[in-house]
């Protein structure tokens, strides 16, 4: 019997276990298990002991704990390191658990699985949480020429009336929560911004075509919604955790299973 999971303050509408599932069935591991585990802040210091006691081979983590995690770890992987938080917890054979992030993996994944090239392109990330601090590292060691911040806090970026006055770009990205359910009708930048690109990005994907991504489609550009990451960053900790790798033509299967289940 092979266990994994996933922790997180709330875990209602996540749809890892049913990604995750997928895989499972695609790849004949009948005896594996994934099952999410809503922790409380103050046990958050019980996880890793729970995995070495229970057998857990690996664990995803999702928001308020990519970060806090940390600190219980035996080691952290050096892409990890360098982004500042883990998605993804793998117990070794010698029993040490170490944090790995493979949301820089699933980004720059989805993009490739689009056609979207990143080598020598100018960026625009509106947004800068955990999420994007990965994505950030992913580009730049993937080879764009350029990765702009935009943000709210000066310490972070430029500001979005700075934004309007940059000159254009290759490929925009939505890191901000605008337009996630049920605030359907946001969105971070308007048409005059996005019409300075040709690629849209999103890594919302409740809904699937964010109000961002609508109007991009609107204006012309090719659009990426955020479920493909999702996809491939939990194929990514599959192969940390089973050291197995997966065709990249899998992630259609399962987007095709999944995007059913997001809610309208």
């Amino acid at each position: 019997m092979e266990l994994y999971g996933l922790i997180g303050e709330k875990l209602g509408h996540s749809l890892s276990p049913q990604l995750h599932r997928c895989i499972y069935r695609e790849t004949g591991r009948r005896g594996a298990y994934y099952t999410p585990y809503e922790v409380e802040r103050e046990r958050l210091d019980q996880v890793v002991p729970a995995m070495r006691t229970l057998g857990i081979g690996g664990l995803n983590v999702t928001m308020p704990y990519k970060q806090d995690i940390m600190q219980y770890l035996d080691g952290v992987e050096r892409d990890a390191r360098a982004i500042g938080s883990v998605n993804t917890l793998l117990r070794r054979c010698d029993g040490g658990v170490w944090g790995h992030n493979t949301d820089a993996y699933g980004f720059v994944a989805s993009l490739g699985y689009h056609g979207v090239e990143i080598e020598g392109k100018r960026f625009v990330m509106c947004g800068m949480s955990g999420a994007g601090r990965a994505i950030r590292h992913g580009l730049t060691q993937a080879g764009a020429a350029e990765v702009v911040v935009v943000s709210t806090d000066p310490q972070k970026g430029i500001s979005y009336r700075e934004l309007e006055q940059l000159p254009p770009k290759d490929v925009i990205v939505n890191c901000t929560p605008l337009g996630m359910f049920p605030h359907v009708d946001r969105c971070a930048v308007d048409d005059k911004v996005l019409q300075k690109f040709a690629v849209a990005v999103d890594i919302v994907y409740n809904p699937l075509e964010t109000l961002f991504l609508r109007k991009a489609r609107g204006l012309g550009l090719a659009t990426v919604d955020g479920l493909y990451m999702l996809i491939f960053q939990g194929m990514r900790s599959f192969e940390i955790w089973t050291d197995t790798g997966l065709s990249g033509e899998l992630a259609g299967d399962i987007y095709k299973e999944l995007a059913p289940l997001i809610q309208p």
